[in-house]
């Protein structure tokens, strides 16, 4: 029998700003109010739970509480040339002529790609699944959904996750 663990809740919340950028598009400098929606599934354990709700909120409360109220950068981006200059991150964008010039202390650099939901997805599931006390026997997946408004947002899933 397998069980479908999720959490919503409202220490998964988060606001800050990020822009997309790529070879032939750019989305500028906005805001969004994410909301985090986990599930776990797999079988009881020994303890009779799939998961203790504790563990993923111990988890993820840090993260989503470092970006809350900051800009997100990708710092994999290949479009974007980042220098620190004292306190202040200039983001230079040379293929549209375009440079933010932030507080150091405002930015949160995150290892992925792109600030869009896809690539938050996966990072949070990567954050989770990376967790040596997620990673146990009686669990088969895990996804993440990340919402920018509600009704709009993307899934990214790893199954099986013990095998990541």
């Amino acid at each position: 029998m397998s069980y479908d663990l999720f959490l919503s809740r409202d220490y998964l919340i988060f606001s800050c700003a990020h822009f997309v950028i790529g070879e032939n598009f750019f989305e500028p400098l906005h805001g969004h109010n994410y909301k985090i929606l986990i599930n776990v599934y797999g079988d009881q354990g020994k303890d009779n739970m799939v998961i203790d709700f504790r563990l993923i909120k111990r988890i993820l409360v840090p993260i989503v509480d470092s970006l809350d109220h900051h800009i997100i950068i990708p710092e994999k981006n290949k479009f974007l040339e980042l220098t620190e200059q004292g306190e202040q991150l200039i983001v230079n964008i040379p293929h549209i002529d375009k440079e933010y010039e932030f507080p150091i202390s405002d930015i949160v650099l995150l290892p992925i790609e792109n600030t869009t939901v896809e690539e938050l997805s996966h990072y949070f599931v990567n954050v989770l699944t990376n967790n040596d006390e997620l990673r146990r026997e009686n669990i088969d997946q895990v996804t993440v959904t990340v919402f920018e408004y509600e009704g709009q947002g993307v899934t990214f899933e790893l199954f099986p996750c013990k095998n990541n």
